[in-house]
């Protein structure tokens, strides 16, 4: 039986207790620039007349952002997210939007939603590259207070932030400056911050974790629209889509042809890094359930925050850290080389994305990548602009999971991009998931 200890010592405590005065609440709304079009002001001119700055919050702007989340079968929907806007070093503003999917209870998932966006803007010391007694602090305390796992990765520790390192991560971009940035080292440190303060209460619960952190990196603006805010979502803009992801949650970006592209892989037993990393140390731990699924002790994930039981034997919430490139297709190919396209685009297309999706395993055991784009853009081409907007499509993926018989919280979320609207009209598995539906018709013939 694992020992816990009963409090576990905060790793920052000085750190936090001097900066609590002065932080900064993260921000969960975006800035629009109001322009005043009346006729008064000739069509002609190239005059911008501003009438203020509107802050809109992010989970209210459906035109943008879509969300959508039930409970589908069960008592409780463990499910969470949340959508932020944070500050960081250098006055980089970068959109964030997560997902959770909790299990053993909500408290996990629910503290995630409500901190875990909070910790990674104010990681700023924790990230400093030439800065390491903070990050040696927090490695300690995994040691110290959890041991097993933890003692071997902090006797590895160099190794473990050198991988983390923004000059080993971060892409290079030749005609495009100050593009690299901390998020690789930021992301995994904020992420164990911010579990080992919430299982220091001894909660048992956990969750998994899909995080989706979007940064414009260049802008192409004239006299007339520089007023406008340079979001990701705009036309003429190249943006940094970073992904962090722990568990078996989802990203899936969608590409300006319409073909889904899975950017996660899920933290299963059954995946051989996961699995080449674990039995390193806890080989004795595997087995397989009743069904002929591969387990870690009784955990479907071997990534996931909170589970305090199972830390010590190597359930971590370490993310995977992935960057590309999307944007607008024009300014991409000016200003990326053709082996930047090749590297950092999705597809090696060169940008003009349709739409990013966050998903929970609700949703993506029930659906492939394909289907789950497709409900989006056959919505968008049935209902048209400006009513098929993504929070529509996001509450009709989720819906269609209720339909066919979804056994487990369902959540989805829908984040417009550069080229959202503008696929070609099709449908892959439209007969795939008419199917779906007559089998599971409430209304079908019974034998």
């Amino acid at each position: 039986m694992i020992q816990t200890p009963r409090k576990f010592p905060h790793p920052l405590h000085n750190f936090n207790q001097c900066t609590q005065n002065n932080k900064r609440f993260v921000s969960g709304v975006i800035a629009f620039t109001a322009i005043d079009k009346s006729s008064k002001y000739p069509r002609s001119s190239n005059m911008v007349h501003k009438l203020g700055k509107l802050r809109v919050p992010l989970l209210k702007s459906p035109y943008y952002f879509g969300h959508f989340t039930s409970r589908v079968n069960r008592l409780y929907n463990e499910d969470k997210y949340s959508a932020n806007v944070l500050t960081l070093p250098e006055d980089r503003t970068v959109f964030n939007f997560n997902i959770f999917d909790g299990h053993g209870g909500e408290q996990c998932s629910t503290f995630l939603k409500d901190n875990l966006s909070q910790e990674i803007e104010n990681a700023n010391e924790l990230s400093q590259e030439d800065n390491s007694s903070v990050r040696n602090e927090l490695a300690k305390s995994y040691w110290k207070n959890i041991g097993g796992y933890w003692k071997r990765w902090y006797k590895h520790k160099d190794a473990n932030f050198e991988a983390m390192s923004p000059e080993n991560n971060s892409m290079k971009l030749t005609n495009i400056k100050h593009t690299q940035d901390d998020l690789s080292l930021r992301l995994p440190l904020s992420f164990l911050e911010t579990d080992y303060k919430f299982f220091k209460d001894e909660d048992k619960s956990g969750s998994t974790c899909t995080s989706a952190f979007l940064e414009t990196i260049y802008s192409e603006s004239t006299e007339a629209d520089s007023s406008f805010e340079k979001y990701y979502f705009n036309r003429n803009t190249i943006s940094k889509l970073t992904i962090a992801q722990v568990g078996d949650t989802r990203a899936i970006l969608v590409d300006k042809n319409g073909q889904a592209h899975a950017l996660t892989q899920s933290h299963h037993p059954s995946n051989p890094t996961e699995s080449k990393r674990l039995r390193k140390y806890a080989a004795n731990f595997f087995m397989t359930d009743s069904f002929g699924e591969e387990r870690f002790i009784a955990l479907a994930n071997t990534r996931a925050f909170g589970d305090v039981s199972y830390k010590e034997m190597g359930v971590t919430s370490e993310p995977d850290v992935i960057q590309l490139i999307v944007g607008d297709n024009t300014a991409i190919k000016k200003q990326l080389t053709a082996e930047e396209i090749k590297n950092y685009t999705v597809g090696a297309l060169g940008g003009d994305e349709s739409f990013l999706v966050l998903c929970t395993d609700g949703v993506t055991d029930i659906l492939t990548d394909q289907e789950i784009g497709d409900i989006v853009m056959v919505h968008y081409n049935m209902k048209g602009h400006p009513k098929a907007s993504p929070q529509l499509c996001a509450e009709e993926v989720v819906k269609f999971v209720e339909y066919v018989g979804g056994d487990d919280n369902a959540t989805c979320l829908v984040i417009r991009l550069n080229g959202w609207g503008s696929w070609p009209i099709s449908d892959r598995t439209g007969q795939l998931r008419q199917e779906r539906m007559k089998d599971y018709s409430p209304r079908g013939e019974r034998v």
